[in-house]
Order: structure tokens, then C-alpha cells, then sequence
């Protein structure tokens, strides 16, 4: 198989940053940055400049150069979703039949987003012991495509960042298969968490961040109360984007965890404190590389 022929591009916008990353296959289980940039968007991107036609404009500029200034000719992209352009749910396997549960999700989806006149996009994926849903209005979606049209990305998928961050983790073999560990990305003005048990997804969460230099006590309240229901502790803390490293060690200290960078490159455990710089920007990448490598794999 001719592995060299294999590339795919994952792209995060957050705040007024583009994160690209080209990934090359080399092999079944190897796989290689041949470009990690960062752009700076002329705006901020949030849902207001998802709508508008001069923003959306503006980051398709920005791929085009990027492309042309690094000589990237893949044109097969994956894009992250804005957090509040997608509604996420799950829910327990163990009430029913899952044709049952899927259409109730699908129910709870028209109801939350009031879309009965307007067409929903769902996905569906099950882990052991719940299904997920992501859905996401037909007209949103369609201001994702035009950018990627106007980008001239001829294939585009999009995703949505915590299920990015999770995909990083793809290859590397640093989930535990028993047990319960915690992805975290802090970005300018959010933060991303999955919670992961077994190795598999089993709750995300959002944390909206005000301070530039600091993270409130609301965000960290979030994060314990969402791991409370757990019937073990966490073991790792994969830490990802902007690295407040004592607000970190404070978290692992609370949750008896170990602080762990989240770099998607990296085969064996590196604590935030003594990770190298190398291993920092790749986590500030970690997103848009485990959309790239979405992309490889499907």
C-alpha cells in the first residue's frame, strides 16, 4: 500500500487564531507533521462571523495563502465545528432499543434547537454503554462548506473540537483501556474537556473563559463536578492549548491525578512542568491534528 499518497489537512479556528495541520501517512502506524501553522484571522471567529459572508471571506483567504505560501496541494480537510454551532447528547444504552433511543435523541435535538421548520444534520456513534448524538442546522453546515469552497478544499468533513482532541489521542496508545483520565484544551476564550473511561468517550463539556491570564473558579467547579459520578479516580489529566501550568498542578492535585502533556506525537508520558517546547506546540495543534487524523482513517 502506498502510504506516501495518504494526506490529510485539520483546521481549528479559536479566537482570533487558525491552528492547520497537514498530516502524511508513512505508515499503518505512523504517522507524520508535514505542516503545523498558525494563522491570524483578520477577526474573531465565533457564530456571528460564521454568518457573515465577509468573514467567512477572510478565513478562506487565509487558508488560500497558507496553502500557497507552504506548498500544500492536499485538498481533503477536516474542519472543527464552533462549540456552540453543534448540540451534543448522549444517552444510556441500557434504557432500550437503539433505534428507540436514536430517535429520541433526534426528538431532543428538533426540541432544544426549535428546528421543526428547519432541517437537522445528525450523526450517531455508540460507545459501551452510551449513544451519542451530534446534530447541526442544515444552514449552518452549508456556512462551514462555503468556506471550504471558497478555500477551494474540495473534500470537506467537519467535526466537532472534542472529539478532535480526542482523535489526537489515536495511535499513541496512552489511553488506558481500564480506568478514567481527562482531555483538556484551553483555548482564549474556552476550554474543551473529555472525559474518558475505559479508553472510551463518556462526557464532554465547555467551559467559557473571561481572564486572559487565569481560570476562574466556576470553570474548575465545572470540571470536579463533572467527574464526581465516577466510580474510580482519574489517573491523567492530557493537557492541551494554552498552558497555565499552576492552575494545572493545582487541578492534579485536587484530583490526585498526574498532569500529563497532550502532545498527539508522543509514544510515552510527559508531565506539563518537563515537557519540551516541542512537545507545547504540538498541543497547542493537538485539535486540528486529531481532525487530520480523522481524516486518515476514514
Amino acid at each position: 500500500m502506498f502510504w506516501n499518497n495518504s494526506k490529510a489537512i485539520g483546521i481549528h479556528c479559536s479566537g482570533s487564531s487558525l491552528f492547520l495541520a497537514v498530516l502524511q501517512k508513512k505508515s499503518k502506524d505512523r504517522v507524520e507533521p508535514l505542516h503545523l501553522i498558525e494563522g491570524k484571522l483578520p477577526d474573531t471567529f465565533d457564530v456571528h462571523a460564521l454568518k457573515d459572508v465577509g468573514a467567512r471571506n477572510g478565513i478562506a483567504e487565509l487558508i488560500i495563502d497558507i496553502f500557497e505560501e507552504n506548498n500544500i496541494n492536499s485538498r481533503r480537510a477536516c474542519l472543527a465545528l464552533h462549540h456552540s454551532a453543534a448540540l451534543v447528547n448522549r444517552s444510556p444504552i441500557s434504557l432500550g432499543d437503539s433505534k428507540q433511543i436514536r430517535e429520541h435523541l433526534r426528538w431532543e435535538a428538533v426540541t432544544i434547537l426549535d428546528a421543526k421548520d428547519q432541517t437537522l444534520v445528525m450523526d450517531f456513534f455508540s460507545v459501551t454503554d452510551w449513544i451519542f448524538s451530534v446534530a447541526i442546522r442544515e444552514e449552518v453546515l452549508g456556512l462551514y462548506r462555503d468556506i471550504a469552497m471558497r478555500a477551494k478544499i474540495r473534500r470537506v468533513n467537519v467535526d466537532v473540537p472534542h472529539f478532535g482532541l480526542y482523535n489526537a489521542m489515536d495511535g499513541v496508545n496512552l489511553l488506558n483501556s481500564s480506568g478514567a483520565q481527562i482531555l483538556l484544551y484551553v483555548a482564549d476564550s474556552e476550554i474543551f474537556l473529555v472525559l474518558v473511561y475505559n479508553g472510551e468517550v463518556i462526557q464532554i463539556g465547555t467551559y467559557a473563559r473571561s481572564a486572559e491570564d487565569s481560570i476562574s473558579q466556576s470553570v474548575e467547579d465545572g470540571i470536579l463536578s463533572i467527574v464526581a459520578g465516577l466510580d474510580e479516580p482519574i489517573e491523567d489529566i492530557f493537557c492541551a492549548g494554552i498552558l497555565f501550568e499552576n492552575w494545572i498542578e493545582t487541578l492534579a492535585k485536587k484530583l490526585e491525578a498526574n498532569a500529563v502533556i497532550l502532545d498527539p506525537f508522543m509514544r510515552t508520558k510527559e508531565s506539563v512542568i518537563n515537557c519540551s517546547k516541542k512537545n507545547k506546540i504540538h498541543s497547542q495543534f493537538a485539535i486540528a491534528i486529531g481532525l487530520a487524523k480523522r481524516e486518515l482513517v476514514s
